[in-house]
């Protein structure tokens, strides 16, 4: 409350915590633009744009609470989709080569047992358009795994004349139809989420040439307070965290940002740049 005005929260997400900021500390909020990296500068400071007439500093809160910066986690995810494409090439050349020399087939059977169907089963996310492209994954995953016991089958149960027709067909719906798509949903996995899960966003502090980076703007609204720092030991560690907050309707804690702290880290920023 100041001076009879209530002004409510921004919410946003760092990696997988909530925070915000009262809305009275911040001028405008704006997707991160193209942006000039500043020489010689500390870590959590990744560049400066300009804004309207003014030169905005960018400060990145994940850096500076000590987390892996989202750039970081956006390439490692795209080297874990690239991973599960190779799983997947390696697991046709088996099938093949078991198809052709018989004896037994090494690889997972069961989608579900493999690296790409343990992360899709455990994977969580309310943006709805990932929600529908992973979606499209399951089923010619599903048939690239069932292929091998369809092969097995074949081998055990198909006469002599008919095994090696009916072994062409499995093996070539796998390499021209299932394995394909798979490949193609897999890339467009990666672009989806870049587009979509790793689109930082800038809050530019009002009265500043500051702007803090965060992962995700989920909501303005008010806010309870749950304990303020002085009553919080681990709270009270982290210079940053002002107080724990929490939304009306909806379970979980919201960390409040200390403006003041923050203030006074981008002055001795300043000095640096």
């Amino acid at each position: 409350m100041e001076n009879g005005i209530k002004y409510p929260y921004i919410l946003f997400k760092i990696a997988d915590s909530t925070y915000c900021i009262n809305s009275k500390h911040i001028a405008t909020i704006v997707q991160l633009p193209e942006y000039s990296e500043i020489p010689s500068s500390p870590d959590n400071v990744t560049g400066m744009f300009k804004y309207r007439d003014r030169v905005i500093q960018m400060l990145d809160l994940r850096i500076t609470l000590g987390l892996k910066p989202i750039s970081e986690e956006c390439k490692e995810f795209e080297q874990m989709i690239d991973a599960r494409k190779q799983d997947h090439i390696q697991w046709v050349k088996e099938l093949e080569r078991f198809i052709n020399e018989g004896g037994s087939f090494n690889l997972a059977k069961d989608p579900h047992q493999c690296a790409l169907g343990k992360w899709y089963d455990s994977f969580t996310t309310d943006n709805a358009a990932v929600i529908h492209h992973l979606k499209k994954i399951e089923e010619p995953h599903c048939k690239l795994h069932k292929a091998a016991e369809e092969a097995e089958m074949c081998m055990k149960n198909c006469k002599e004349c008919q095994r090696e027709e009916c072994l062409f067909v499995i093996l070539s719906k796998v390499k021209n139809e299932s394995m394909p798509t798979i490949l193609k949903l897999l890339d467009q996995t990666k672009e989806l989420f870049q587009s979509t899960l790793f689109k930082e966003m800038v809050l530019i502090l009002d009265d500043t040439n500051w702007g803090i980076v965060v992962d995700e703007i989920l909501a303005v609204e008010d806010l309870n307070i749950l304990s303020y720092r002085e009553k919080e030991p681990i709270v009270e560690h982290c210079s940053y965290i002002n107080r724990v907050m929490e939304r009306e309707k909806e379970k979980g804690l919201i960390f409040e940002l200390n403006i003041d702290n923050l203030s006074a880290k981008l002055l001795d920023l300043e000095s640096y740049i």
